[in-house]
C-alpha cells in the first residue's frame, strides 16, 4: 500500500513538472521558483537553456547572485530602491509582495545578457517566505536602445546646437578636471577665450541668419586648427573657449595665432555662396606654470582681461603677455 501511495506521488509530481513545461513552452519569458535559502532554482524553465546556454539541471545547482554582474534597476512596485541588497533585505521580511529588477547576467559561454526579472514572495503552508516565483524576459534590444536614447540626450545637453561644439557647462567642467589633473602630474594646460570682432554691428547689418552662418564657418575655422586632444566650445553668443591639455602659453601662442591667420585670410561664405564677409577675432590666451597653484576662475579671468586688451588695442590681434606678444 505505502509503496502505490509513494509511485502515485512521484507519478503526481512527475506530471506537475511536465506540465509546467508545457506551459512556460508557450512563453518566451523564463518561469522560475527560487529558494532563498541557497538562492538557488527551485524549478526553471527549459527556456533558460535559450537565455543562458545553461540546462534546467546545470542553473539548479547555480547560485543566482554569482551570475549577476550589474544591476540596473530596483523596483518596489512604483519604488526604485537603492540597491539590490535593500530589496533582498525587504523581501525576505516580507515586506515587498511584488518587485522588478534589471540584471545584466552572465551567460554559460562567458557572455552576458540583459534580464528583467518580475518576481512575487513564495510562502509555505505557513505563510513565510522561502523564495520567489517569477518570470526572466530578455531585454537587451530595450538597453541598448535605452543606452543610445541616452547618449543622445547627453550630446544634446552637453552641445551648443548651432554649431556642433561643446557648451559653456562642459567647457568649465572640463576645464576644472584638466586643472586637478596639472596639479597632480605638475604638466601645463593654456585656454584660449576668442571673440568675433564688431560681431554685433555684422548682425544689425546682414541679419540672424547670415550671422548664424559666419559662426558655423568661424567654428568650422577653429576646430580646423587643433587637435583631437583640445576641446573647442561656445561659450556666449559670439565668444568661444579653447581649452588646451599639455600645452605650454608659448604652443598656445601659436595655435591662437593660427586660429586668428585661419579666420581671418578666409571669408566667409555667407547666403549660399551668393556673398561673403571676412571677419575677424581677438583671442586672450592664460596657461598654467609648472607646479603653479591656481583655480580654473582665475585662468578664465586672466584670459579674459588679456582678450579685453586685444579687442581694444586693434583687434584681429592675440594678447598674452608682452614677452611672446609678437605682432
Amino acid at each position: 500500500m505505502t509503496k502505490d501511495i509513494i509511485e502515485k506521488s512521484e507519478k503526481d509530481i512527475s506530471v506537475i513538472i511536465d506540465e509546467n513545461d508545457l506551459l512556460s513552452s508557450y512563453s518566451s519569458d523564463t518561469v522560475y521558483r527560487l529558494r532563498y535559502n541557497d538562492m538557488c532554482y527551485d524549478y526553471i524553465s527549459p527556456s533558460v537553456t535559450k537565455l543562458l546556454g545553461f540546462t534546467p539541471e546545470e542553473i539548479k545547482k547555480i547560485n543566482f547572485r554569482s551570475l549577476i554582474s550589474e544591476t540596473r534597476m530596483v523596483t518596489d512596485g512604483l519604488n526604485t530602491l537603492s540597491s539590490f541588497e535593500e530589496l533582498e533585505k525587504k523581501r525576505r521580511h516580507g515586506d515587498v509582495g511584488k518587485w522588478q529588477a534589471d540584471y545584466l547576467l552572465r551567460t554559460k559561454t562567458g557572455g552576458s545578457v540583459w534580464v528583467s526579472d518580475i518576481s512575487h514572495s513564495w510562502l509555505d503552508k505557513d505563510g513565510n517566505i522561502i523564495g520567489s516565483v517569477g518570470s526572466l524576459r530578455d531585454i537587451s534590444d530595450r538597453v541598448l536602445v535605452e543606452e543610445k536614447m541616452r547618449k543622445k540626450l547627453e550630446k544634446l545637453a552637453n552641445t551648443d546646437s548651432l554649431t556642433g561644439i561643446s557648451n559653456r557647462d562642459v567647457f568649465f567642467n572640463e576645464l576644472d578636471k584638466e586643472i586637478k589633473r596639472i596639479q597632480r602630474s605638475e604638466e601645463e594646460a593654456a585656454i584660449l577665450l576668442i571673440e568675433i570682432d564688431n560681431f554685433r554691428m555684422i548682425n544689425n547689418k546682414f541679419g540672424d541668419s547670415v550671422s548664424d552662418e559666419i559662426l558655423v564657418n568661424v567654428t568650422k575655422k577653429i576646430k580646423s586648427c587643433l587637435r583631437e586632444t583640445d576641446l573647442p566650445a561656445r561659450l556666449d553668443s559670439y565668444e568661444f573657449a579653447v581649452l588646451l591639455p599639455d600645452t605650454p602659453a608659448n604652443g598656445a601662442y601659436w595655435v591662437a595665432e593660427r586660429i586668428r591667420n585661419s579666420v581671418f585670410e578666409n571669408e566667409c561664405t555667407v547666403n549660399g555662396e551668393k556673398s561673403s564677409i571676412r571677419c575677424s577675432v581677438s583671442i586672450g590666451i592664460a596657461s598654467t606654470s609648472n607646479g603653479e597653484e591656481i583655480y580654473s576662475s582665475d585662468l578664465y579671468k586672466l584670459a579674459d582681461t588679456r582678450l579685453y586688451i586685444a579687442k581694444h588695442t586693434g583687434r584681429n590681434q592675440v594678447s598674452i603677455d608682452e614677452v611672446l606678444q609678437t605682432h
